[in-house]
């Protein structure tokens, strides 16, 4: 844990001190996480290892710990607001916003210019521990820490102020994002599609830290970073896309409903026991 944290530093370690005076913390507006897609099954907890169905539209803040299951994959913004999720039946008479019961499969997103977007992958256990940010007058300072603690995250990060960060935590390490896109397994196998990440880890009881940069992925198993083969980085580029469009038209077919007995891989890496 000590030596995660002294990772966390190096990477983070200028906007830790941007944010360090009292002034400051007086204005820090917490951020929250609203769910805008969902294929399959998942599910919340708050910290407490109750868990929850995971529903559209859901809004959660920092603390809450997001799980989906396998073959499943959820899409989060994250933003200073909640998003607005509007309700549709397969021929709508009206549009109402979205409530918290189950209605995943029936709701459309079309997301503003440069959001902040998380899409979990199949067997995905995803910590939100922080999500703050504050405006000084001049510029937006956000502060973002992601815990993924099993499966695979693919994100898409906007540009932002020199004092901002966006950290995603792993077991052995910690990768620093900003103004890109790529993914990041909790092993420590992070590719980039554009932009650059720094990535601090630790392989075979040694710690590094790499830059990756658009187009190059790192592999734990090698400790090497290399570039990535044309036809991953076609079908990145796919998901990616994907991503950022999370449009979903009414009338198609209904998703699996939450299903008791789905199975999971444990309350931090995925079977439920």
């Amino acid at each position: 844990m000590k030596f995660i944290q002294m990772l966390i530093t190096m990477v983070v370690g200028g906007a830790v001190l941007a944010l360090g005076s009292s002034g400051v913390a007086q204005t820090v507006k917490p951020c929250v996480v609203t769910v805008v897609r969902i294929q399959g099954q998942a599910r919340y907890s708050l910290g407490d290892n109750t868990w929850h169905p995971l529903v559209v539209g859901k809004v959660l803040g920092s603390g809450a710990i997001i799980q989906s299951a396998v073959n499943s994959s959820v899409d989060i913004v994250l933003s200073g607001n909640a998003v607005a999720m509007p309700q549709a039946s397969p021929a709508p008479d009206t549009i109402s916003f979205a409530p918290d019961p189950n209605i995943r499969g029936m709701v459309s997103y079309k997301p503003m210019v440069e959001q902040n977007v998380i899409r979990l992958w199949g067997n995905t256990v995803l910590a939100v521990d922080k999500l703050t940010q504050f405006d000084t007058g001049v510029q937006t300072i956000s502060d973002t820490e992601l815990d993924l603690r099993a499966g695979r995250i693919f994100f898409n990060v906007k540009k932002m102020s020199a004092t901002s960060q966006f950290i995603i935590k792993i077991p052995n390490g910690v990768a620093g994002i900003r103004g890109s896109s790529g993914f990041i397994d909790a092993d420590g196998d992070m590719a980039m599609h554009d932009g650059s990440a720094v990535l601090s880890i630790v392989v075979n009881g040694s710690p590094f830290t790499h830059v990756i940069n658009g187009g190059s992925e790192f592999n734990p198993s090698t400790g090497n970073v290399t570039l990535i083969p044309q036809n991953i980085m076609d079908n990145l580029m796919t998901t990616l896309t994907s991503l950022m469009t999370l449009y979903q038209a009414p009338g198609g077919p209904i998703p699996p409903q939450y299903d008791t007995t789905q199975c999971y891989t444990s309350n931090t890496t995925g079977k439920r026991e």
